[in-house]
């Protein structure tokens, strides 16, 4: 875990993607939600379907055997459109480890901050995953 937690602060590389409409479309379709917003206007957890906030961290792999997710915390602070391109640049803010019913489970918390072609952060992500 102390490999693990010397990471923190740590990032992976930046990631860009352009909203495009007809990936919004399909998410939209996914989720089941066809409100006509949408169209032009991207719902807010579409953020997760344009960035991973999950970092490739070898000393978390040696750590157990699956994921779990615990959990997203999303700010939101400007709407996404179709046509922007969304940066998304993510760090480890948090390690540490729990007893668990099934043995040791290491947590690793990260921030995504997501900016537009504009440099505006349009929202941050914070996401709890579980190596076990």
């Amino acid at each position: 875990m102390e490999r693990a937690r010397a990471r923190i602060g740590t990032g992976g590389g930046r990631r860009e993607s352009v909203v495009e409409a007809g990936h919004l479309r399909r998410f939209c379709q996914a989720i089941g939600d066809d409100n006509p917003r949408w169209r032009s206007e991207a719902p807010p957890t579409f953020l997760v379907a344009i960035s991973s906030e999950t970092l490739d961290l070898p000393e978390a792999m040696a750590y157990g055997q699956g994921w779990l997710n615990g959990g997203d915390h999303f700010r939101f602070v400007e709407p996404v459109r179709v046509g922007d391109t969304i940066s998304a640049l993510t760090r480890l803010i948090d390690v540490f480890e729990k007893q668990g019913g099934s043995g040791s489970m290491l947590f690793l918390v990260s921030e995504t901050t997501l900016t537009n072609q504009h440099g505006r952060v349009v929202a941050t992500i914070t996401g709890t995953r579980i190596r076990r």
